[in-house]
């Protein structure tokens, strides 16, 4: 077996049982059904994490899924992505540390023909994860409430992408991502006399999900002169609002243990498969970039190239709600946007001097970005805001003579509301992702007529 298939699959199990052991952890995942997307993706991490913009053809955007067809011919890839970010809160009642890590992304993405492209993934949809607690004070007694949530949910998608126009100067794609959506998130509280702990009362509500997903995508590139050095490019993904079916389930107990489910033994209230729709809102986002090439036709310079890029991401967080026979809630959250900006510098793009000594430091991408815009959540009727700075590195494998990299990209930032009082988050992350292709030499998909 190949090297580069070797990696390939040895890469997929790896993830798979990562998935599995999935974790995080985030006070602001207590409402809902969690927090949406999952943790950046290494090769646009570094760029502010802009995700609609396909500008090289050597990186898989599932955010966007009319990519698929400007993927260079004969080159599928195959990409997997790991991430941790590392959190501390603060507030009132002082400071704690939080967790999250897991699975970015797992995806293919096979170019057919000069036109078409597709692509095949699994990556999370929305998370939960949180571990609280407060105490108060009545009379003679205390009372310690906990509260805890857990759980994810996932979207397993195949792409199709068209490209309406693909000349020596014009690119125009179109693409959609059809999508299973799937999971489970709970709702754990418990509250404990603390004369009588561990003895104490349990609630339970858990959302469990299944539906039909579907997105939309376009993008537009463009040579702004003759020797191809300029080019621009447009982007557009729009997200329809859906009625996800799901079901809740709600019980609360009488425990002698609250952190012992074994001991769970006096049931007060249970409602089991309670059908209904959570209805999750609507998401566009638009962007544009610009990469310039020097003109190095009489010197011996070497051709870098510089691309600057920008994003507007607008969710419709206002129209999220959760209709049950036995409950209903509505206006959970504020609308969002979320601006982004980013820079990749590359020390030299011309192939025709590879052979020359190029140091291989001069082939690294090099990226750096920022983000500043809103959250869904509030803190005492103030909007989060959120600010990051981002940097990445993108690793290609020259040896093997494939479009094969390694992407880091490191973030740090801030979430709160700007009021001293209120709880602030300041968290740190860490994103690797590797993309597999195949050699000049392997035969991925690929049909001669010759052998």
């Amino acid at each position: 077996m190949p090297k580069q298939l070797f990696l390939l699959v040895f890469s997929t199990i790896s993830c798979f049982t990562m998935w599995a052991q999935t974790t995080s952890s985030s006070p602001y995942s207590t409402t809902g059904i969690g927090e949406e997307g999952g943790l950046p993706e290494a090769q646009y991490g570094g760029l502010g994490n802009i995700s609609g913009i396909s500008f090289d053809s050597t990186l898989i955007n599932t955010y966007n899924p009319s990519s698929y067809s400007l993927l260079s011919f004969g080159q599928p890839l195959f990409s997997v992505g790991v991430s941790s970010k590392f959190s501390t809160y603060t507030g009132n009642s002082g400071s704690f540390q939080g967790k999250t890590t897991g699975i970015s992304n797992i995806t293919m993405a096979i170019p057919i023909g000069k036109y078409f492209g597709i692509a095949l993934g699994l990556k999370p949809f929305t998370r939960k994860g949180y571990d609280l607690s407060q105490r108060s004070f009545s009379y003679d007694d205390s009372t310690t409430f906990n509260y805890k949530g857990y759980g994810s949910t996932n979207l397993l998608f195949v792409g199709l992408a068209y490209s309406i126009i693909k000349n020596e100067k014009s690119y125009l794609s179109v693409g959609l991502n059809l999508g299973y959506l799937f999971g489970s998130v709970t709702n754990e509280r418990s509250s404990v006399f603390d004369a009588n702990s561990p003895a104490g009362g349990v609630d339970l509500t858990t959302y469990r999900l299944k539906s039909l997903h579907v997105s939309f995508g376009a993008s537009y590139q463009r040579f702004l002169d003759i020797d191809k050095r300029k080019q621009l490019f447009l982007s557009a993904v729009y997200t329809p609002k859906i009625s996800i079916n799901s079901f809740r389930d709600y019980s609360l107990f009488y425990a002698t243990n609250v952190n012992n489910q074994l001991s769970y033994t006096d049931t007060i209230s249970y409602i089991d498969n309670s059908k209904g729709k959570i209805v999750f809102p609507s998401k566009q986002t638009i962007g544009a970039g610009y990469t310039f090439t020097p003109d190095t036709r009489n010197s011996d310079k070497m051709k870098y190239q510089l691309g600057v890029f920008a994003e507007v991401d607008l969710i419709q967080w206002k129209t999220y709600a959760e209709n049950f026979d036995a409950h209903a809630s509505t206006a959970l959250f504020s609308n969002t946007f979320v601006s982004k900006v980013g820079l990749q510098f590359i020390p030299t793009v011309d192939i025709t001097k590879k052979s020359k000594g190029i140091k291989y430091f001069s082939r690294i991408k090099y990226r750096i970005g920022g983000q500043y815009g809103l959250l869904p959540n509030t803190i005492n009727g103030r909007q989060l805001k959120t600010a990051a700075a981002t940097i990445g590195l993108g690793f290609p494998f020259l040896a093997q003579k494939t479009n094969s990299s390694l992407n880091i990209s490191f973030q740090y930032g801030s979430n709160g509301t700007g009021n001293a009082a209120d709880l602030k988050e300041r968290f740190y992350s860490i994103n690797f992702g590797i993309i597999i292709a195949p050699s000049s030499y392997e035969k991925w998909f690929k049909k001669y007529k010759l052998d």
